[in-house]
């Protein structure tokens, strides 16, 4: 619920205890009391005929019989709103008492899966009764009037009881344990059903409006580069390659063991999205969308903005960014030099780039943001990095965040007889692949598949990053040295 709505509805609850208060005593005996020549004249008092139809229609709820009973009209729709919030409030306590588990510690499936439909219940009758006061639900019905207000009331109000349907029906089937592939179809099918009930409703103009303003592609292209989009008309051009790639290559699609096939095919289809988007909206443009895209920007934006740092610092930061990402890639590719020399080089630019980043933020801030920037834990692991994909590898953000640092290899990594290897780093790097430092990235525990084109596996181990996908030279690590000694010929 937004807060506005929690405000509204704690606003309406203290109404409510206050009328509650005065049917009380407007029912009861009015006890006498000294003359005071200072008192105004008092009200007239009450009839029983007024008072027990008060009554009633405080105990209704009915906004009608409220004002037939002399309450105001706008103290009537408050009474009712908060009438419904007690009742909602009484069932809750309801189911609360009858779940018969005193072991509250637990968090069963079944049990987070009844809470998501009571849930959603509550909301429809809320929504309902919101309606039924103001005539506006204030967005709790799954919708935001302001961003439905070119459809009529009318398609407003359809749309919304569409939307409640499907999510109460779709709960079912997408919340909580293992999801059965029957699971699966039944919310393809719903998903399809809501989409043919949506496409009946609103005109193609108006379904294209909806589409841009609360589909989850809507979602996504708002949260990556919102910030940036200057027109509607630039939104409406980034949505339609946006909704065209999500189309072909949907998410829910992306779990489970997925093919070394798809993953290339879904990233080449990135590829050509991102140079669709620059084609698009121009070069200028196109600069301004992947910088408010750049996950690891927006963290320093977001320090800036807390601690009132100068408004320079974000580019301050990120330029720094890219003259060490420069220094990297020219350390990393001096053959010349041994590898472990060159790693140790890298290792000193962080020294460097974290003194640097101290300069910017501040050392509180500098400390907070380091163990979440993905460059500078490429560089204290010795590894170098770019802020643009690096030819001959294959790259797919899958997390909610566009991907802005992309690991370079150390020249020379990639001898005669190495297997390409396709790693997906949800995660970890496997124990048997270096990518040219002595131990994994820093990072949480998630989830890798590796596979090569004859075969796949999956693992989970430390993460270097937090999504991503690269063809990298596979390098089985060299077994450790044997503790027995061999035996003498």
């Amino acid at each position: 619920m937004k807060p506005t709505t929690l405000l509204l509805c704690a606003s309406l609850l203290a109404n409510l205890a206050l009328v509650a208060v005065f049917v009380t005593r407007s029912s009861a005996p009015e006890a006498p009391h000294a003359a005071n020549p200072n008192r105004a004249a008092a009200a007239p008092a009450p009839t029983s005929a007024n008072s027990s139809a008060l009554q009633a229609a405080f105990a209704s709820g009915d906004v009608n019989a409220l004002v037939a009973a002399g309450v105001s009209p706008e103290i009537a729709r408050e009474l009712a709103l908060a009438r419904k919030l007690a009742q909602l409030a009484a069932k809750s306590r309801a189911q609360a008492n009858t779940s018969g588990d005193s072991k509250w510690w637990r968090m069963r499936a079944n049990v987070l899966s009844a809470v998501r439909e009571q849930q959603l219940a509550a909301r429809r009758e809320l929504s309902e009764a919101l309606l039924a006061a103001f005539g506006d639900d204030l967005g709790l019905g799954g919708s935001d009037p302001g961003q439905l207000a070119f459809l009529s009331p009318a398609k407003r109000d359809a749309l919304r009881r569409i939307t409640q349907d499907y999510d109460e029906m779709m709960a079912k089937f997408g919340t909580g344990g293992i999801q059965l592939a029957s699971d699966k179809e039944r919310l393809r099918l719903l998903r399809a059903e809501r989409e043919r009930d949506i496409a009946a409703l609103l005109s193609p103009d108006e379904k294209l409006a909806y589409e841009m303003r609360s589909s989850p592609t809507s979602a996504s292209v708002r949260s990556r580069y919102g910030d940036a989009i200057e027109s509607e008309a630039e939104f409406q051009k980034i949505f339609a390659l946006q909704k065209a790639f999500d189309d072909k290559f949907p998410r829910e699609a992306l779990t489970g063991r997925i093919s070394p096939q798809v993953m290339r095919a879904r990233s080449d289809a990135e590829r050509q999205l991102d140079a669709d988007f620059r084609a698009a909206v121009g070069d200028d443009r196109y600069t301004a969308l992947r910088r408010a895209a750049d996950p690891d920007l927006r963290n320093v934006e977001s320090l800036a903005s807390r601690l009132n740092l100068p408004a320079s610092t974000t580019n301050t930061v990120a330029a720094n960014r890219d003259a060490y990402a420069a220094e990297s890639q020219r350390i990393n590719n001096d053959a010349s030099v041994p590898f472990p020399q060159r790693r140790t080089q890298i290792q000193e630019l962080a020294a460097r780039a974290k003194t640097d980043l101290t300069r910017s933020l501040g050392g509180e801030a500098a400390e907070a943001y380091a163990p979440n920037s993905q460059w500078l834990n490429y560089l204290q692991n010795g590894m170098a990095y770019a802020t643009t994909p690096q030819p001959g590898t294959t790259i797919t953000s899958l997390g909610a965040s566009s991907q802005s640092i992309f690991p370079v290899m150390p020249a020379g990594a990639t001898g005669p007889g190495a297997t390409a290897r396709q790693v997906f780093v949800s995660g970890a790097v496997p124990p048997d692949v270096a990518l040219g430092v002595d131990r994994p990235l820093a990072g949480g525990n998630m989830q890798v598949m590796t596979f090569t084109t004859s075969h796949s596996e999956t693992t989970s181990n430390p993460a270097p990053t937090t999504g991503g996908t690269l063809i990298v030279p596979a390098q089985p690590a060299q077994p450790a040295p044997s503790s027995t000694p061999a035996p003498k010929p």
